[in-house]
């Protein structure tokens, strides 16, 4: 999801302009010359530049929302942008991580999958690479491990698959395995709404709870809901969409 739109959602939902955006990171970075001023806010939110860590870090200060949740943004948007470099810089940064796991999914080695959570860089990284062998296991594990998280990280590779060969597998293991369903969620959810994963988690849990921001939360999911590259994704955020719409404007 570009980072531009990520920007303006964010100011949107505290109700300032683009000055007024401006005018508190220039606070935040004690510069006394008012940069970045709006002018730069604009070139972000409409996508002709992308803000680099310095601005990141402070956005991320403003905002109240982790850096690491922006910088994935920015990242991805850079991928998105340039598919092939971006595809070339995710597998700088996730490669050696998603290589290792690559081989023990050929070699029919569960283990590495099982112990924590992949994140959506390395899933992106690992299907693009997976071959026929890799993806049956892949559907496999999603189906019948023992362990949420295995399954989890299965149905999470199988859904970023080029072409989406899976994404009906996917949907069907979602809609009825709920432990899959909230671990998938509750991802999707800190990277798209920018929140800690332990706020995810009860936005997740309880969508009722977060009434005063839902225009903003349904806002991340409806334009999650067409991404073309993740079906998980997709299910999930219409899944959520579904449970914020009705509370938007009442608060």
């Amino acid at each position: 999801m570009p980072i531009g739109q990520l920007v303006r959602d964010l100011r949107g939902a505290r109700g300032w302009t683009q000055v007024q955006l401006a005018d508190n990171l220039a606070l935040s970075a004690g510069d006394p010359s008012g940069a970045p001023g709006r002018d730069a806010v604009k070139r972000w939110e409409t996508g002709k530049v992308i803000p680099g860590d310095h601005w990141l870090h402070y956005l991320a200060k403003v905002f109240e929302v982790p850096f690491e949740t922006l910088k994935a943004e920015a990242t991805l948007d850079r991928v998105n942008r340039r598919s092939f470099i971006g595809l070339s810089a995710l597998v700088t940064t996730h490669g050696q991580l998603a290589s290792e796991m690559l081989v023990s999914i050929a070699g029919r080695d569960s283990g590495p999958l099982a112990t924590v959570q992949t994140t959506h860089g390395t899933d992106i990284v690992i299907a693009s690479m997976a071959d026929k062998a890799s993806v049956s296991h892949l559907v496999r594990w999603m189906r019948d491990a023992e362990t949420p998280v295995l399954r989890v990280n299965a149905a999470g590779i199988l859904a970023k698959l080029p072409g989406q060969a899976q994404a009906a597998k996917v949907v069907q293991v979602l809609a009825h395995d709920d432990e899959v369903r909230h671990l998938y969620a509750t991802a999707v959810t800190s990277r798209v709404c920018a929140v800690d994963w332990t706020t995810a988690r009860r936005i997740v849990t309880n969508p009722a709870a977060y009434g005063s921001r839902a225009h903003f939360l349904a806002a991340r999911f409806a334009q999650e809901s067409v991404n073309p590259s993740d079906a998980g994704a997709r299910w999930c955020s219409s899944v959520m969409l579904r449970e914020l719409s009705p509370m938007i404007g009442r608060s």
